[in-house]
């Protein structure tokens, strides 16, 4: 790996991991009707999320701080109006103003330190127009996260690739150190080529684990509050056990208010118009 960017050896081996995967981005597209069409993704990455919700009629901005992961982004966007900027979320300051302000799948666990976090919600507070709202989605604590014991290698999956070029096994291994309120992550990627001749590449990296209150507060120091919380793409309630923490945002200074639920998003009638 690189110091500029930490995802340029594993960004050809991403998608892999997400291979029919489409809750999340359903759940923005949903957002994207209730709250308006300017988009900001921060931790754009290969552009999964982003370019569905273009596709969709979003107007979407991307930002990343990988050169590696923008490359596969700007081939998968094609001719789509995805705008995608190389940039770092804790820093980036962008024209214009947008209605949703998006962290997906735990971007925002990548932030190191609290100020890192911190940063980076005052980059969505910043960018957030009246009555906009911003999310975060990172994963919910799990005891697992609290356990300082030595964690064995896990063999996560093993896929083809695409392109034909052999298969990949990925494997994980977790590491907690709760004083720190951090986790060490690695994976493994061993890759098999078409000839049988095998390869590992290696990334690892700390993620941050947030229970809510930390949200909060660094919410709160960013100017932000929280309007609501999920835990799932279902709009569920959040709950101890729950797979994730999905965290609503809006300014402090901003009245307006959203209720998520049945009635916030209508089913369409017969005649294909909203209900």
């Amino acid at each position: 790996m690189t110091e500029r960017d930490p995802f340029a050896e594993i960004a050809e081996f991403y998608d892999l991991d997400f291979e029919g995967f489409h809750d999340d981005a359903s759940f923005y597209q949903r957002l994207v009707e209730l709250h308006g069409e300017r988009v900001l993704e921060l931790g754009v990455g290969t552009g999964r999320i982003a370019v569905p919700l273009a596709e969709g009629g979003a107007n979407v901005t991307g930002v990343d701080v990988s050169a590696g992961m923008l490359d596969i982004a700007r081939e998968r966007a094609g001719r789509t109006s995805v705008k995608l900027v190389e940039g770092d979320i804790r820093e980036v300051r962008l024209r214009g103003k947008f209605d949703l302000v998006l962290a997906p799948l735990g971007t925002l666990q990548h932030m190191e330190t609290p100020s890192d976090f911190v940063a980076a919600l005052q980059t969505m507070a910043h960018h957030l127009a009246e009555g906009g709202v911003a999310v975060v989605d990172v994963e919910s604590p799990v005891p697992d996260d609290f356990d300082p014991s030595p964690q064995p290698l896990i063999q996560h999956w093993t896929k083809e690739r695409a392109d034909g070029r052999g298969r990949v096994t990925k494997i994980v291994s977790v590491d907690a150190i709760p004083s720190e309120g951090t986790k060490d992550v690695t994976w493994h990627y061993d890759i098999a080529d078409a000839e049988g001749v095998l390869r590992r590449v290696t990334s690892v990296f700390p993620l941050r684990t947030f229970t809510s209150p930390e949200i909060e507060l660094g919410a709160r120091l960013a100017g932000l509050r929280i309007a609501a919380r999920f835990g799932d793409y279902e709009f569920g309630p959040y709950f101890d056990g729950a797979e994730r923490l999905i965290v609503i945002l809006q300014r402090e200074d901003d009245e307006v208010g959203y209720i998520y639920g049945d009635d916030a998003f209508p089913e369409p009638s017969e005649d294909g118009t909203d209900g």
